[in-house]
C-alpha cells in the first residue's frame, strides 16, 4: 500500500474510533463504528502500534490563571477522560494526546464552560443562586463535579461493555499537575491508545496526588450539580472556541 493511501486509511480508522467514543449521544452508531474500525484493522493488517504514526499535540483552554480554580481543574479532568487525553494543570489547562483529540478536548471544555456560565447567569436571574462570588464558586464546583462523575460513569460503562474493565486509572496516567489475558479487541484498542498517549505525552510531567475538592454543600452547589448532571456531553461541538471562564 502506498504511503499516502496508508495515511488515509489510518485517518479513516482514527475517525471511526472517535465516532465509537460517542456512546452517550448515539450508542448504536458508536457500536457500529467500533466494529467497522476493528474490521478495517483486521483486513489491512493495521495494529494498535500503527496509531503511533499519528501526530501528538496539545491544546489549551485559552486563558491563564494565577492559580487554576478548583472547578476549572475538575472540568479539565472530566474532559480529558472523555477524550483520552492527559490534563496538565499549571497556569492554564493543557490537554495532551493525539492532536485531534487534544484540539477537540479544548473545544469541549469551552462548550461546557460556556454552558456553565450561561446557566449560572440564568440561575442568578431567577434567584435560585444567590448573588456574590462565593455562591458562584459553589455553583461552578457543583457543575464541574457532576460532569466529572458522568465522565467517569461513561468510561466505566464503555470499559465494561468492551469487557476490559481498565477504567480511569489506566486512561489518564498523570492527569493533573503534572500479559497474556483474553481481552476483547475493542477493549485492547482503548487500553493501547491510552498507553500510547502516556508513553508519548508525559514529558516533563510528574504524577500528583489528587486534591480534595472543598465546597459548601448548599443551594448554589445543588443547583450546579443538577445542571451539570443534565448538560449534553455530545462532543460534536463545532469548530470554534467558546468564551473563557470568569
Amino acid at each position: 500500500m502506498k504511503t499516502d493511501d496508508r495515511e488515509k486509511l489510518l485517518a479513516r480508522i482514527r475517525k471511526l474510533y472517535a465516532m465509537s467514543r460517542e456512546s452517550e449521544s448515539s450508542p448504536h452508531e458508536a457500536e457500529i463504528a467500533m466494529r467497522r474500525c476493528q474490521s478495517l484493522m483486521s483486513k489491512f493488517g493495521i495494529s494498535e502500534e500503527d496509531l503511533q504514526t499519528s501526530e501528538f499535540g496539545s491544546s489549551t483552554i485559552g486563558r491563564d490563571f494565577r492559580a487554576v480554580p478548583t472547578y476549572v481543574g475538575v472540568l479539565g479532568s472530566a474532559v480529558a477522560l472523555l477524550h483520552d487525553c492527559i490534563c496538565v494543570k499549571g497556569r492554564t489547562i493543557e490537554f495532551r494526546g493525539f492532536s485531534i483529540d487534544a484540539e477537540v478536548a479544548s473545544l469541549t471544555f469551552g462548550y461546557l464552560a460556556d454552558v456553565m456560565e450561561r446557566s449560572l447567569k440564568s440561575r442568578k436571574t431567577d434567584g435560585s443562586v444567590a448573588p456574590g462570588r462565593s455562591a458562584s464558586f459553589d455553583y461552578r464546583t457543583g457543575f464541574a463535579l457532576a460532569v466529572l462523575e458522568r465522565a467517569r460513569r461513561i468510561d466505566r460503562e464503555r470499559q465494561q461493555s468492551a469487557g476490559g474493565g481498565a477504567g480511569e486509572s489506566s486512561a489518564l496516567g498523570a492527569q493533573g499537575n503534572t500479559g497474556g489475558t483474553d481481552v476483547p479487541r475493542s477493549s485492547s484498542l482503548i487500553i493501547r491508545k491510552r498507553q500510547i498517549v502516556n508513553d508519548n505525552c508525559m514529558e516533563g510531567l510528574v504524577s500528583a496526588r489528587p486534591r480534595r475538592v472543598r465546597y459548601r454543600n448548599g443551594e448554589a452547589h445543588s443547583a450546579g450539580s443538577n445542571d451539570g448532571a443534565t448538560v449534553s456531553l455530545d462532543k460534536q461541538v463545532g469548530g470554534r472556541r467558546e468564551k473563557g471562564l470568569h
